[in-house]
């Protein structure tokens, strides 16, 4: 058998001649079967080598895609951080500073918060792997932002109460530091001018002359604006709210009437000698709960005239 330029013959034993082979149909089959399969290998070969070292359009998408979610789950986590740090540094000045001040209970660890969580939308996202962390830190960062919530919610309303409350307490003198006046008898037991006796004084008695404005203490209700028949002559009795009453007798006039609405430093009359006295002064009380204080620990010893004017204007 000879094989000539990719042709192949062979010797006829009839002839005794050289005549080209013939491939039968299956052989032919079976050539085209061996050649398609070995042109597909080196197809899919080419491919492999081609995704081993040359990345395609899509790949590179997806793969700078991947990277941009690794930031922003880092930024995501960072600013998570930086809540948290924050949350802490409130906490820390809610339970130091602010509830201190109000005199409040520290704040538990656990408000007793419940409930179905909250839904954050990465539940449905599958395979998450490194959101599920982002998931946790933000769970965590919203309770703690809900407590905290609700603590200041408490301290807003403790803190209007308490503005309210340093509003109406008794403050300041009931005359003027500017005007002329001196005290003539101090909280206590006193001799009384009238029968010698010792008896308890529950207010203090400052002198002066005829006329000086006599200002409200603090903000409050008049209670009483009439003469007392019992000794204290023209008196104003103003209740200031929580158990705080003070009391204004010995008028001369009385600029005031029962239900009006005063301020601190709110002129309610003038200085006088009415009623059972035994010269021109103002007696002065303070109640508490229906029992007398000393006046003097109400007062604000460092006022001045200017502040004291100020404090005035504020009640026109």
């Amino acid at each position: 058998m000879m094989n000539l330029i990719g042709r192949k013959y062979y010797i006829n034993p009839e002839t005794l001649r050289f005549e080209e082979k013939k491939l039968t149909p299956k052989k032919w089959m079976r050539n085209i079967l061996v050649i398609g399969s070995g042109l597909l290998l080196l197809a899919l070969g080419m491919r492999v080598a081609y995704e081993q070292y040359a990345k395609s359009p899509r790949l590179v998408y997806y793969e700078n895609k991947n990277e941009q979610l690794r930031e922003n789950y880092q930024l995501l986590n960072t600013m998570i951080l930086e809540d948290e740090v924050q949350l802490a540094d409130l906490k820390r000045k809610d339970e130091r500073l602010y509830r201190s001040i109000f005199s409040m209970e520290p704040l538990p660890a656990s408000s007793g918060i419940g409930g179905a969580p909250r839904n954050t939308g990465l539940q449905s996202i599958s395979n998450n792997g490194m959101l599920t962390d982002v998931e946790k830190n933000l769970k965590d960062v919203s309770i703690k932002a809900d407590i905290q919530s609700l603590s200041f919610d408490e301290l807003e309303v403790k803190a209007r109460e308490n503005q309210q409350f340093l509003a109406c307490k008794p403050s300041i003198q009931p005359i003027s530091p500017e005007d002329r006046y001196w005290m003539t008898s101090t909280f206590g037991y006193r001799t009384d001018p009238f029968n010698k006796r010792r008896t308890a004084h529950h207010g203090i008695d400052l002198a002066g002359p005829y006329g000086l404005k006599i200002h409200a203490t603090g903000e409050g209700l008049v209670e009483k604006a009439e003469f007392n028949k019992h000794g204290y002559g023209r008196e104003v009795i103003i209740d200031h709210g929580f158990g705080y009453k003070t009391v204004y007798a010995h008028m001369q006039d009385i600029h005031v009437e029962k239900g009006d609405q005063v301020k601190r430093g709110h002129v309610i009359g003038t200085l006088g000698s009415t009623g059972r006295s035994t010269g021109p002064h103002l007696h002065y009380e303070v109640r508490l709960n229906r029992r007398a204080i000393n006046p003097l620990y109400c007062f604000f010893e460092d006022i001045t005239p200017k502040e004291y004017k100020v404090i005035s204007g504020r009640a026109l």
